[in-house]
């Protein structure tokens, strides 16, 4: 795509302020950003999004910027990115909002922070090449979830971007037995797929002898990238990372391995593959919603854990970090990681898992 899809943005009026803020970083980068024609279809799907949203190829995050103005509050988005440079642009972009996470390395990556309600590949898994493997959207989206695949031109005979074999991936998408696909034409040279998954799972209450909503025990039998994979008496059981533990954790041998026995609670039931999906974390006492019973009008002692331009972030208790704003600090350098601050909590958000901090008084 030329940097010119950036350069039509000034014609634009109006644009949401996150927009703006992702246009500036991409222009200063020298990078395209996403066809403004895409950014207002993503912004409208987003807000029909319930659960969480995802996209490959963040870039400096002009996509992921019109998603999140569009999203509803409380939502997840997550955002992958390969190139370190444009992911760390992508994160200073979206320092100030907790519930957007730009996560570094290849587009499978992406698995491991779903399942997603809307999900969108821009580039590498939407099968455009031979050796491009195609997403598996039984196992990226939830039950009647969407998927955007952006980037294509309107018809097979026409070239499609980056030197991509035509018509490859737009039949690969519009035939797939798991998703009910529509064209989208945006302009003459743009016609996104927008496909959203067949109810094939998330209507029962019960299958196989598994009720929604019941505790179950398991062994693991295999991890990958995307989530763990566990024996159930015969059955298969499948945990997405975002649903294995409510603490935060960087390797899935921190907190699971193979063989383990497990307890979860059955969620739902995909009857695609066929698989239930169950949860450990649900099982687990929520540790920002146990800070909260007590975390007011008292100072509170932890490091900084992540420094951003608005601000640093400080651990003020197991699995629970919160942003003191750059305005609340004192001087005009911001304290390192690991500096210990003596702060206080000014608010509390459950449903944004978002917790606010000023330096103790």
């Amino acid at each position: 795509m030329p940097i010119s899809a950036t350069d039509a943005y000034a014609r634009e009026t109006h644009l949401p302020p996150l927009v703006e803020r992702a246009l500036t970083a991409a222009r200063a980068h020298g990078y395209y950003a996403v066809r403004r024609e895409a950014g207002r279809l993503l912004h409208a799907l987003a807000g029909g999004a319930e659960d969480a949203i995802g996209k490959t190829g963040a870039g400096c995050g002009v996509g992921l910027a019109w998603l999140a103005s569009g999203a509803r509050e409380g939502v997840r988005i997550v955002g992958v990115e390969r190139d370190p440079e444009r992911a760390r642009v992508a994160a200073e972009v979206f320092a100030d909002r907790p519930e957007v996470e730009i996560v570094h390395g290849d587009w499978r990556r992406i698995g491991e922070r779903g399942p997603y309600g809307l999900l969108v590949l821009d580039g590498d898994g939407t099968g455009d090449s031979p050796d491009d493997d195609p997403a598996d959207p039984a196992r990226l989206l939830t039950p009647d979830g969407t998927i955007v695949i952006d980037g294509l031109a309107p018809a097979p005979d026409d070239p499609p971007p980056h030197g991509r074999e035509p018509g490859r991936a737009r039949r690969f998408w519009l035939r797939h037995s798991a998703l009910e696909t529509l064209q989208i034409p945006l302009a003459a040279d743009l016609a996104p797929l927008v496909a959203t998954r067949r109810r094939l799972a998330g209507t029962e209450t019960t299958w196989r002898g598994f009720e929604r909503g019941q505790v179950v025990r398991g062994v693991v039998t295999r991890i990958e990238s995307f989530g763990v994979f566990v024996d159930l008496d015969g059955s298969e059981g499948f945990i997405t990372a975002p649903e294995l533990t409510r603490r935060h954790f960087d390797s899935y041998d921190e907190v699971v391995h193979v063989g383990q026995e497990v307890t979860a609670e059955v969620l739902a039931f995909e009857l695609f593959r066929p698989q239930v999906r169950i949860s450990t974390a649900a099982l687990e006492p929520d540790p920002l919603a146990e800070f909260a019973r007590d975390a007011f009008g008292r100072p509170l002692v932890g490091p900084v854990t992540k420094v951003v331009p608005f601000g640093v972030f400080v651990r003020v208790a197991e699995g629970v970090e919160g942003l003191v704003h750059r305005d609340d600090l004192v001087g005009p350098d911001l304290p390192d990681a690991g500096t210990e601050l003596t702060v206080e909590v000014t608010d509390i958000n459950l449903v944004l898992r978002r917790v606010r901090l000023r330096p103790a008084r």
